[in-house]
């Protein structure tokens, strides 16, 4: 029989592949967790991501900064002495990793460790070596966002209208700014009452991205929404969900989140660009350290030095990894442009 020891931390995607690369049909589950990990229903959304048998999971309560404590706590569970313990020690503080280490060696044991960005578990005990990753298993939107404690309530079926996303795109491209596209420019008129006016006033933008996205990362429906509205498991707000994002996908087991904005000024101005910018990095921060955040506009940018330096130093503080700008959408190598960026293994 297959025993898994997880240590828990914020980090969830790394237990979540773990246990879904070497998962066998009768194997148990022990969690190393902390009282603020717990707090934080750490364990239960992993749990909850994988679908496990409650019967067949067990949390176990470890100090965070005490080698000594720890090492007493370890010994004070009563783990069973029969079957193998294919042990992560990924997750968790240096010295949370090191005394379970040490812990474990004297049981039939096998420990891994899979540094960021490795396409390897590195073996650590009992023989240095390398297992690969199964680059098969591929999370679902839904797998991510569970294992942080969240689901979609809502998402917006892809649809097109007349002129398509592409069209309007295609027109825009050619005309150099949002508003030179007839389209747009008519339903940007406050007499404009017709039910497509907020598909061609920006929704059409975030279907493009959809569609480009999902295409050339051969992303599957599971994988990928727009227009996702987010809200907490534990939540018991009356309002459908908590938050809204425009775009969300996962690919390579990363999450991807997008804003989707269209701006017809002549000019972008910092304070139409900000909020956009505070929304993404706030309502984000829940995901993960994997979780990459991107702005995707249409419009003009000032040519001000000045104004260019200000937006980028609000890009970096707030870590968003990058503004993609209408030259992007232009690029005819998007796809080299888009795999350089993003093709970064979990």
């Amino acid at each position: 029989m297959l025993n898994f020891v997880c240590i828990v931390s914020e980090q969830a995607v790394p237990n979540l592949l773990f246990i879904r690369q070497f998962r066998e049909k009768e194997a148990k589950f022990f969690f190393l967790s902390s009282k603020e990990m717990e707090e934080r229903k750490m364990t239960k959304n992993i749990k909850a991501a994988l679908r496990l048998p409650e019967n067949r999971c067990f949390t176990v309560l470890i100090d965070a900064n005490d080698a000594m404590v720890i090492f007493q706590q370890l010994q004070n569970y009563a783990f069973p002495k029969e079957g193998k313990y294919l042990v992560n020690i990924t997750g968790g503080n240096k010295l949370m990793s090191q005394m379970v280490f040490q812990y474990f060696m004297d049981f039939d044991s096998e420990m891994l460790y899979a540094p960021i960005g490795s396409p390897d578990y590195q073996v650590l005990y009992p023989e240095v070596g390398r297992i690969p990753k199964d680059n098969s298993l591929k999370l679902s939107l839904d797998d991510y966002l569970r294992a942080y404690g969240y689901k979609a309530e809502s998402s917006l079926d892809y649809y097109e209208l007349e002129p398509s996303p592409s069209e309007i795109m295609r027109q825009l491209l050619q005309r150099g700014h949002p508003k030179n596209v007839d389209w747009i420019s008519r339903a940007s008129h406050q007499d404009y009452k017709k039910e497509d006016k907020r598909y061609l006033m920006g929704e059409w933008f975030e279907l493009y991205c959809f569609k480009l996205f999902k295409e050339l990362f051969n992303l599957d429906n599971s994988q990928i929404a727009c227009s996702v509205g987010v809200k907490s498991i534990e939540s018991d707000s009356a309002y459908p969900f908590d938050n809204e994002f425009d775009l969300m996908f996962v690919y390579l087991n990363d999450l991807y989140v997008f804003e989707c904005k269209v701006y017809l000024a002549d000019v972008i101005r910092l304070d139409k660009i900000s909020p956009p910018i505070f929304k993404l990095a706030s309502l984000s921060q829940n995901f993960g350290l994997q979780c990459k955040k991107f702005i995707a506009v249409l419009g003009q940018f000032s040519d001000d030095q000045k104004s260019l330096d200000q937006l980028e130093n609000l890009r970096l503080s707030l870590g968003i990894n990058k503004i993609l700008d209408q030259e992007v959408f232009a690029n005819s190598k998007k796809r080299k442009y888009f795999e350089g960026r993003f093709a970064v293994q979990a």
